[in-house]
C-alpha cells in the first residue's frame, strides 16, 4: 500500500514537471487553496481581536469626552428680589422676597411623602421652612439643609397642606390623596361656593407661600365639599425651581410655633 502511494506521488510529480498545462493548473489550485486558508486565518484573528479593539475604542472615546467636556443645560432662572407692601387698616407691612434659583437633582414621585433634592444649601442662604416654587406654581417647602444641598417636602405628600384662595376670595385647603401626581384635592369650603371647570386656584395670604402663587385649575367636583384640582406644575418634568427667602414669614412662623411650646 505504501509503495502504491509513493508511485502515485512520483507519477503526479512527473506529470506536473513535464506538462505546462498541468503545472499551471496545480499552481493555480494551490494558490486558491492557500488564499482561502489565509483569508480564514485572518478572519479568525480579527474576530479574536474584536474585544481588544472595542476596549481600545472605549478608552479613546472616554479621553475625547474628557477633553471636550459635557455641556450642561443652562439654568433659565435668575436670582431676583422684590418688595411687597401690605396695608391692613392703619398697619403697613413691607415684605421682602428673595428668589434663589436652583436645579432639581432628584425628585421622588412614588412615595407616600415625596421630596425634591436641590443643588443649593446653607452656603447660598437656604434655611428650613423656606418655600419652593417654579415659574408655573407651588412646589414644596424646605425641610433639611446641608452646606450645598437642600431637601424640600413636595406638595405630593400626604402631610403637606396649603391654604388656597378661590376666585371669589374664599379660602380652602389643598392636599394630596396619594394617587395621581397630576392632581390634588381642594376641601374645607362651603357647599354654597360653586367652582367652574378651569377656575384658577392660588395660594392665600394665610399660607406659607407668597400670596397669589398658582396651585392649579379646577377639574371637577368629587363630592359635596371637595373638588379635584389639576396641578399647574408637571412634577414629572421639573428641572429648575426657586427657593423663596421670606424672612418676615419665618419670623411669623417662629412666633406662632412658640405658642405650642408654652
Amino acid at each position: 500500500m505504501l509503495l502504491f502511494v509513493v508511485l502515485q506521488i512520483i507519477c503526479l510529480s512527473s506529470i506536473i514537471r513535464n506538462s505546462s498545462y498541468q503545472r499551471s493548473s496545480y499552481l493555480n489550485s494551490s494558490r486558491a487553496l492557500s488564499g482561502k486558508l489565509l483569508a480564514k486565518k485572518e478572519k479568525i484573528f480579527n474576530y479574536t481581536q474584536l474585544d481588544k479593539i472595542n476596549k481600545e475604542l472605549s478608552i479613546e472615546n472616554a479621553k475625547l469626552k474628557q477633553q471636550i467636556g459635557i455641556q450642561l443645560k443652562k439654568n433659565p432662572l435668575h436670582d431676583t428680589s422684590f418688595d411687597k407692601t401690605l396695608q391692613t387698616d392703619s398697619v403697613i407691612q413691607v415684605t421682602h422676597y428673595h428668589f434663589l434659583p436652583c436645579q432639581v437633582v432628584n425628585n421622588s414621585l412614588d412615595l407616600k411623602n415625596n421630596y425634591l433634592t436641590l443643588n443649593i444649601g446653607s452656603k447660598q442662604g437656604v434655611q428650613k421652612k423656606f418655600v419652593v416654587i417654579s415659574d408655573r406654581g407651588v412646589v414644596g417647602e424646605i425641610t433639611h439643609v446641608s452646606e450645598n444641598y437642600s431637601l424640600a417636602s413636595s406638595i405630593l405628600s400626604d402631610k403637606f397642606v396649603i391654604n388656597a384662595q378661590l376666585p371669589d376670595g374664599t379660602v380652602g385647603k389643598i392636599s394630596w390623596n396619594g394617587k395621581h401626581t397630576d392632581f390634588v384635592q381642594l376641601s374645607g369650603i362651603s357647599q354654597s361656593v360653586v367652582l367652574k371647570k378651569g377656575d384658577t386656584i392660588y395660594t392665600s395670604s394665610y399660607s406659607k407661600f407668597p400670596e397669589k402663587i398658582m396651585i392649579g385649575t379646577t377639574v371637577k367636583k368629587i363630592n359635596n365639599k371637595d373638588y379635584q384640582i389639576k396641578l399647574s406644575n408637571n412634577f414629572q418634568n421639573l428641572h429648575y425651581v426657586y427657593i423663596v427667602e421670606d424672612n418676615t414669614r419665618i419670623e411669623r412662623i417662629q412666633l406662632e410655633d412658640s405658642l405650642q411650646v408654652e
